[in-house]
């Protein structure tokens, strides 16, 4: 786009063309923008989605995924920990047990979820899990779990931990 200035002329008499400036550019390119902006785009990948999940959930599962059957996993924001919980004495013979483990979001939908256990994060004995669950109800999902350190798959339960009132 250009723009005519008033009254400028070169020694032959024809008027000059001079591009808009990079600022007038700028708010154009802004304000053609802004009725866009005034509706935010919503798919089934969006944070509204994934935010559905995010919480402290208790993981139930089979004791060949960890040494007490049950985790507790916490998300926020397309990460968080997973940790082995229960009796002490599992838990202590454990490389792995009773520490958190990061947890990376691998896929957040309505109708699925799945993340990743990156045990490796506290030692290389320690297995990385894939877990792939569905939802049940709001509270509750079920699936299964995937590692190389067992064959095949194993169900999975996770409920969510209901929060605590906060106190004023």
């Amino acid at each position: 786009m250009t723009s005519e200035t008033i009254d400028t002329r070169h020694a032959g008499g024809a008027r000059r063309r001079r591009p808009l400036s990079l600022i007038a550019c700028a708010l154009l390119a802004l304000c053609s923008s802004a009725g866009q902006a005034a509706e935010p785009h919503r798919d089934r990948y969006s944070d509204d989605v994934t935010a559905i999940y995010d919480g402290t959930w208790t993981a139930t599962f089979d004791r060949s995924v960890g040494p007490t059957g049950t985790a507790k996993f916490v998300l926020a924001d397309f990460a968080g920990t997973w940790q082995d919980v229960g009796a002490a004495a599992p838990l202590k013979g454990s490389v792995c047990g009773g520490k958190p483990m990061a947890v990376t979001v691998q896929m957040s939908q309505k109708e699925e979820f799945a993340f990743t256990v990156f045990g490796i994060s506290i030692s290389p004995e320690c297995p990385n899990l894939t877990v792939y669950v569905k939802p049940v109800d709001a509270n509750t999902l079920e699936g299964t779990v995937e590692s190389k350190q067992f064959a095949g798959e194993q169900k999975i339960r996770l409920v969510r931990t209901p929060q605590a009132p906060r106190r004023r």
